[in-house]
């Protein structure tokens, strides 16, 4: 009986990463997936492995107690497992917990504080605040210090990383995808409302203007590097700036800082074509850029709000070669 109930909870888990997939609320290998096997342990995706294609044996057992792999050798669970962890023992009741980067919810972290909700919305997330766990650096004590202590204040179902992205706390599969995409529509509108203009959002990663496409296809006779060209509405403002890093992931995929010289960053702006260029290994990884390049100017232009200042130069440089040197060969396996 234990070991159906396992293999079920695998499949799961699985076919939920994939839906996230298909909604646009994950994208890549972004983001984390676990579900409760009982008292003391959970099942989580494994670091470092794209959603499309996973097998339900590759997902890791993890102790709630510590959020570590229960067997050795049996793969390297996420990064952020303590977290998953941190919310099985806050909340006997949650079967089901989901991180995500998605875009807007990512972007409103740069207010700096808790999110009130509006009377309309608490029956969904179950709080009159989604709560706002601080930022510190990636897989750090101080991390998940910062989450445990969010947590034990908040009975919310949605909570926010600091320039990080989202958690989503669930009792079935069903309920994890809804509160997901109901908190990108939330913080889409409000994200709308504080900027005070209406603002357009790429389909989805794959999606291109006519115009991107006629200047990536010039520029792809130049290099042979991938290219992804972004004119996004969010983005131009920054053209004639320098971008850095507000968003933890801009660091790491994108660079210490963005503008009009490419240097070491992953991107280059070009004001006279209104547009910003992407670079990847290939076109897929370009676009991955471009999605992360977007992301931080929306929550740039948030930052621009509440007076926040970008990740320290330091602790910029230090993800961005942790990523270059670790994750980004990982993701490849």
């Amino acid at each position: 009986m234990q070991h159906n109930q396992e293999s079920q909870t695998r499949r799961i888990i699985v076919d939920l990463a994939q839906d996230f997939l298909k909604a646009g609320l994950v994208v890549r290998t972004w983001g984390n997936f676990s579900g409760r096997l009982d008292e003391d342990k959970f099942l989580i995706t494994p670091s470092g492995k794209a959603y499309e294609g996973m097998q339900p044996g590759e997902l890791v057992c993890v102790s709630t107690a510590d959020g570590k792999a229960i067997k050795k050798g049996s793969g390297k669970p996420s990064s952020e497992s303590p977290m998953h962890a941190l919310s099985y023992r806050h909340f006997p009741e949650i079967k089901v917990v989901a991180h995500t980067h998605q875009v807007y919810a990512s972007a409103l972290t740069l207010l700096g504080k808790d999110i009130e909700v509006p009377a309309q919305w608490r029956s969904i997330f179950g709080a009159k605040y989604i709560p706002l766990s601080p930022y510190a650096l990636p897989g750090s004590k101080k991390l998940h210090e910062a989450m445990n202590a969010t947590l034990a204040r908040s009975d919310a179902k949605a909570v926010l990383m600091g320039r990080h992205g989202a958690f989503i706390l669930a009792q079935t599969p069903e309920e994890c995808l809804s509160l997901a995409g109901d908190l990108e529509c939330f913080c889409t509108d409000l994200y709308s409302r504080l900027i005070g203009r209406k603002i357009t959002q790429r389909p989805d990663i794959l999606s291109d203007s006519d115009k991107e496409k006629e200047l990536a296809q010039s520029l792809r006779k130049t290099t042979e590097e991938g290219i992804a060209v972004s004119v996004d509405s969010e983005v131009l403002p920054w053209l004639s700036r320098t971008l850095k890093p507000y968003l933890d992931d801009f660091a790491q995929i994108c660079g210490v800082s963005v503008s009009q010289k490419r240097g070491s960053a992953n991107v280059v702006f070009d004001p006279k074509a209104q547009a910003a260029i992407c670079f990847g290994k290939d076109e897929a990884d370009a676009r991955n850029v471009r999605a992360v390049l977007e992301k931080n100017a929306r929550a740039a232009n948030i930052a621009q709000l509440s007076g926040l200042k970008s990740i320290a130069a330091w602790e910029a440089l230090a993800m961005r070669l942790v990523y270059q040197k670790k994750y980004s060969k990982q993701a490849k396996l």
